[in-house]
């Protein structure tokens, strides 16, 4: 018997989890929005109409839009149904203010990646030893790595995991404003970059295990060389703390977006 999944709202990351997902055999997938999206699974115009058709609930909207789809939500005959939220900044006793502590309710944190399958996503729920919460976190597993986390810790999981690939990419994108004095086109400026992101991953992947990232660092570097001079710049003038800043920010956000729970 399948089982159904229903996503409130169709954005970018309902699209990733779809794109993961659409493969198993034994899920089907319809979603819920106020626009009716370039998609090959059943729409509803109806949040209730969804609702009835779904035995797990994603609630795939913006933190500022949250209370008013709960509000709409708590109307709605949820027997038996599973609610699962990536909703950055909202927590499980946010959700249960509107729909009950009853509810099986499932806090995640993954990322974009999720659409092929290499996302590291983080798992909280208020009944983790139910068997429906037991199941969720197995299909997470299946688009990457899942972890159960204390919610505590879900605001530097967001920061570092959810938001982790938009800093990621920006530091790569500095990389290729250097590279335009090399005068080729974006098209192999990418290529090359990919080919240096790809190699990289590849070299701590296959030595992260018996080797310190700061060993397979010193392994690049040689004395007196290029490698060296940049990470003295590197050092001397303390990036690294000044990235760190922005993943405090990004935490600090979370935070702030928690405490202030409308």
């Amino acid at each position: 018997m399948k089982v159904k999944h229903g996503f409130i709202g169709f954005g970018n990351l309902a699209k990733a989890v779809y794109q993961g997902l659409k493969d198993e055999a034994d899920i089907e997938f319809a979603y819920y929005a106020r626009n009716r999206k370039e998609v090959d699974i059943p729409f509803y115009e109806r949040m209730e109409d969804l609702v009835t058709f779904a035995d797990v609930v994603w609630l795939m909207v913006k933190p500022q839009d949250l209370s008013l789809i709960l509000g709409e939500l708590k109307q709605l005959n949820r027997a038996g149904k599973t609610i699962v939220s990536p909703v950055a900044g909202r927590t499980i006793a946010y959700i249960e203010h509107y729909l009950g502590t009853e509810q099986l309710i499932i806090r995640i944190m993954p990322n974009l990646a999720v659409a092929y399958r290499k996302s590291v996503t983080s798992f909280a729920s208020n009944y983790p030893d139910n068997i429906k919460a037991v199941e969720i976190f197995h299909l997470l597993e299946k688009l990457g790595k899942a972890v159960a986390l204390e919610e505590g810790g879900f605001d530097l999981f967001t920061a570092v995991f959810g938001s982790g690939p938009a800093f990621i990419l920006s530091f790569i994108h500095i990389f290729k404003e250097k590279m335009q004095e090399f005068n080729l086109s974006g098209e192999q400026l990418d290529g090359l970059l990919l080919e240096l992101t790809q190699g990289t991953t590849i070299y701590f992947t296959q030595n992260q295990k018996n080797h310190s990232i700061e060993q397979l660092i010193k392994n690049i570097t040689s004395k007196g060389g290029t490698t060296q001079a940049g990470l003295d710049y590197f050092r001397t003038h303390e990036i690294g703390k000044h990235f760190k800043g922005v993943l405090d920010a990004a935490r600090n956000r979370s935070e702030k977006m928690s405490k202030n729970e409308d």
